[in-house]
């Protein structure tokens, strides 16, 4: 991507709203979703929305632009879609006049809860308070609108072997946002949006939807996929074929959140027939086509511009509208429908899987990282490090955690291991280990090359150890996270297979897949030590 349930049995709305809808509100149960009032099943018939031609700034908002809205609305309306997918809002916008035109126009909206600014960033992924914060700030501001179908709490985060401990964090930012969203009184889905990788797709499609704790489970599972490319290809030699088979006993709901390979020109959207046909319709609950606007990949089927009211259709628009027109699934009615399913078996830690699947890293605790803080007899002048402090304190830190041990601001996810402030920013982390090595000194060097630091003679927190016990900021009580490791099963490790179903589809094909931009790219391994806790201050690198 260019640019973040209910038990099998059970049914759950989505959404809820103080104000009487002029939308029906959706529902989970088991793998499929439903019109909660019509007990109809529901499909996805959906384009990928994120105009970016004309925009003048770095927050783009296509649901605050009231004169878009107004020009695509209308245009949704002529397709027949019924959905939108949305990667990236400005919550401090109002959206209020856009999400009631798509509400009066019977279209559901699917948003990425990630930002490019506040994301999982898949070479040193991490999972803190600030991060939190403003995902449930932006929850927060869309909790009410009655057409809010779901949320996606990561979108192609892990997209290779080595970004696989990746996640671990989004599948804990997931857990936790999920209670956020269910101690306001709200059951709105939230779930994951893989990138077809060939060699983790199995592991991720099973790592989402394991374990015990429901609540740490997606409630649906997404698929980005670019197989399928012109009428030369097919439901069997595309691949769909075999993305269908892995997902046919899935227990929780599949979708394609992004379909639409560009490598043929015009596309006629063949696959469509399958998606919406007997070949799918009885695993995936339809999909969102990438992407409604022409932008430089050159993925669109319309052209707009920020301030201007035209638009201009290519031959795409309507050979997509077409087919989309010619697309009535036949589904289950909610009443007589039995889910069967059951949740997947979690994949083990291997040469392609760096994740200790039973283990999850903790939820953030600002109250325990500030504890911390005010535990330290050395640390930092400043509150803030400049961009050149920020490389240099790296090199520090990676320094210090390299002649002593840096536990309890360090992860492994390969052993599913998560220190005791791991959960911390890169700030109070990187505090943590100037003191470290002030300690270490017996008291002798409180220093961090030419950064200013100070010593705290008498610390505001005498006793640490009472920082473990602090709430979390979901308000649950507090643990040494060491000591949660160690439930763990030592089973869960040095298994080599990859966990594969049937993959026999074309990959190539994948490469011309639109690129997540909200998940920096690249190697596991970096945050598998303490060194990578310092690659970075605050504001200058994510780690």
């Amino acid at each position: 991507m260019k640019f973040a349930s209910l038990a099998s049995a059970g049914i759950g709305v989505l959404c809820a709203s103080s104000v009487a809808a002029a939308i029906d509100p959706l529902v989970i149960k088991g793998s499929k979703w439903f019109n909660s009032k019509t007990g109809e099943q529901f499909f996805f018939k959906g384009v990928a929305y994120q105009p970016r031609t004309g925009l003048t700034s770095n927050n783009p908002d296509p649901l605050a632009d009231v004169a878009g809205c107004k020009r695509d609305v209308a245009v949704f309306k002529e397709l027949g879609i019924n959905s939108i997918r949305v990667y990236e809002v400005d919550y401090t916008n109002s959206h209020d006049e856009c999400m009631k035109m798509l509400e009066d126009a019977g279209i559901y909206l699917l948003l990425d809860m990630p930002s490019p600014q506040y994301s999982i960033n898949r070479n040193e992924p991490h999972w803190d308070h600030d991060l939190m914060s403003h995902w449930q700030a932006k929850v927060d501001k869309f909790a009410d609108y009655p057409n809010l179908a779901a949320w996606i709490a990561g979108n192609e985060v892990a997209n290779d072997v080595d970004t696989t401990p990746s996640a671990a964090f989004v599948k804990a930012a997931l857990r936790d946002m999920k209670a956020y969203i269910k101690a306001k009184g709200l059951s709105t889905p939230v779930g994951y949006a893989d990138n077809d990788d060939p060699k983790i797709r199995m592991n991720l499609i099973n790592f989402f939807n394991c374990g015990d704790d429901d609540t740490a489970r997606a409630d649906f599972y997404g698929i980005n996929t670019y197989r399928w490319c012109g009428d030369k290809s097919d439901f069997k030699t595309s691949g769909y074929e075999d993305i269908t088979k892995n997902m046919t006993d899935y227990s929780i709901p599949s979708l394609l959140t992004e379909y639409g390979c560009n490598l043929v020109r015009p596309r006629t959207f063949s696959e469509i027939k399958s998606l919406y046909g007997p070949d799918m319709q009885d695993t995936f609950s339809g999909g969102i086509m990438y992407e409604y606007t022409e932008e430089d990949n050159k993925y669109g089927i319309v052209k707009v511009s920020y301030g201007d009211s035209k638009v201009e259709k290519n031959d795409d628009f309507d050979n997509f509208k077409k087919a989309l027109e010619a697309a009535q699934p036949k589904g289950v009615k909610m009443d007589s429908y039995k889910p069967s399913g059951k949740p997947s078996t979690c994949p083990k830690a291997s040469s392609v899987w760096h994740v200790k699947s039973d283990v999850l890293p903790p939820t953030p605790s600002q109250a325990r990282c500030q504890c911390m803080m005010d535990s330290l007899g050395c640390t930092f002048k400043n509150e803030k490090l400049s961009a050149s402090e920020g490389k240099q304190v790296g090199e520090i830190i990676g320094s210090i955690c390299g002649q002593t041990s840096c536990d309890a601001i360090s992860t492994d996810t390969t052993k599913g291991t998560y220190g005791d402030y791991s959960a911390c920013d890169s700030f109070q982390r990187a505090a943590w280990a100037i003191n470290k090595n002030y300690e270490n000194q017996r008291g002798a060097v409180c220093e961090a090359g030419d950064i200013g630091t100070k010593i705290v003679s008498s610390p505001k927190q005498s006793d640490a150890s009472k920082c473990l016990s602090m709430k979390d900021d979901l308000g649950q009580a507090g643990s040494s996270s060491s000591n949660n490791n160690n439930n763990s099963n030592d089973s869960d490790s040095d298994d080599d297979s990859n966990g594969q179903g049937s993959q026999n589809g074309s990959s190539d094909e994948d490469d011309d897949a639109p690129e997540d931009a909200t998940s920096g790219a690249s190697s596991a391994a970096a945050q598998l030590s303490a060194v990578a806790v310092a690659a970075a201050a605050v504001g200058v690198l994510a780690f």
